[in-house]
């Protein structure tokens, strides 16, 4: 099988023995790509683990910009854009280039179900503030007025199938280089604004489905996520902060400002109401157990207070 793909990485180059475990896969990956690309943040040094064929390239840090500047760069039809610590089998891209292929999808990507919040009170807790909600449907992930969203957990993962979905991971995704520029991502680098990219993976699966790129999950595309991320504790000031800004933006843009209907409208607003309170109310929680400092929390209302007067 032939297949005309670029591999994409956005790193910082220091995820070590998780990098290596990605570069091995690559090596194994069947067809090889025509291209590897590997996007570093200004200023950084290359990564120590190396095929010895790779591009690299550089830009602004960022987990947007560098995403973006590595597929702006690529010569291939398709690319399989992809973070640091992501481990998958030889055939992986042939199963993920099945479903976008024929271009009935624009985006493809494999289940990562160990995202969803686990069964029990993490499941219940989730529910409750409105950021993720169980159910029976044919969508993989369905986005909600809240900005948060319906997943389904019973998949049957040694199928070959293709879910439709409006949200997903984009530690790893597969795309059709022609269909994802004319939804223009470039137009939606406030998320890296702040420092966290908060609601990246949803806002871009969601902007292609309102501009009609599709995207699937390939049900059996199973792949390993390693995180080697940056640790959320080190930047939890700024990820409260982003997390409210960007929640807001997301919000407004591709959900209430969609809607033509007054009452569609209304209803969108009290989700949001429901889901930011839902989320002070938490934060304020946390405070009161001495697992958060009341600035730290703060910065959910302040990048909410940010957004709704400011410009993106």
């Amino acid at each position: 099988m032939e297949i005309d793909y670029s591999v994409i990485i956005r790193t910082t180059g220091k995820a070590g023995q998780k990098y290596e475990k990605l570069l091995s896969s690559i090596s194994n990956l069947i067809p090889k790509p025509k291209e590897v690309i590997v996007v570093l943040p200004d200023g950084f040094d290359l990564p120590k683990e190396q095929l010895g064929n790779e591009t690299f390239l550089f830009c602004k840090k960022g987990m947007v910009i560098q995403r973006l500047f590595g597929i702006q760069n690529c010569k291939t039809d398709y690319a399989l854009v992809t973070d640091d610590d992501i481990a998958f089998q030889s055939d992986f891209v042939q199963k993920l280039y099945d479903a976008v292929k024929d271009g009935e999808y624009g985006i493809s990507a494999g289940p990562l179900p160990e995202f969803f919040p686990e069964k029990g009170k993490a499941a219940f807790a989730s529910a409750i503030v409105g950021s993720a909600i169980s159910g029976g449907m044919h969508f993989y992930n369905k986005v909600l007025r809240t900005t948060g969203y319906q997943y389904k957990r019973d998949i049957d993962f040694t199928k070959h199938e293709f879910l439709q979905t409006q949200s997903a991971p984009w530690t790893c995704f597969f795309i059709d280089v022609n269909a994802f520029n004319k939804i223009h991502f470039e137009d939606e680098l406030w998320l890296d604004s702040h420092g966290y990219a908060t609601h990246d993976d949803t806002t871009m699966f969601y902007k292609a489905w309102l501009y009609g790129c599709k995207s699937a999950i390939v049900t059996d595309a199973r792949y390993e996520h390693l995180d080697a991320g940056t640790s959320k504790i080190k930047n939890q000031k700024n990820m409260i902060y982003s997390n409210g800004f960007n929640t807001y933006v997301f919000w407004y843009k591709f959900i209430y400002s969609q809607q033509s209907n007054l009452f569609f409208r209304g209803w969108s607003r009290i989700c949001i109401w429901y889901r930011t309170t839902m989320e002070k109310m938490y934060l304020f929680l946390k405070t009161k157990a001495g697992k958060m400092s009341k600035e730290d929390a703060s910065g959910y209302k302040r990048g909410i207070e940010s957004a709704r007067h400011g410009t993106f």
